[in-house]
């Protein structure tokens, strides 16, 4: 028997979504979003957060977003 790995939820999400290319999770309806680094600062993974993108923010209320698509990150990690 090999031997047996012990992962939290967090640590399986972050994993996929590095080795995917992500760099957080975003969610449209609770207005949410996180970078792998800083996961589930609202306290969980809601069931309908979604994979996505670091991308720059303009709005002024926040350092960043999270974008369903990497062709608008526009390099935001820069």
């Amino acid at each position: 028997m090999g031997k047996i790995v012990k992962m939290v939820v967090r640590e399986i999400i972050a994993e996929w979504l590095q080795e995917h290319g992500y760099d957080g999770l975003f969610n449209t309806e609770s207005e949410c979003a996180c970078l792998i680094e800083d996961f589930f600062e609202c306290g969980y993974a809601a069931p309908d957060c979604e994979a996505g993108y670091m991308t720059k923010c303009d709005c002024g209320e926040h350092d960043y977003h999270i974008s369903p698509n990497k062709e608008t990150s526009d390099n935001a990690r820069t």
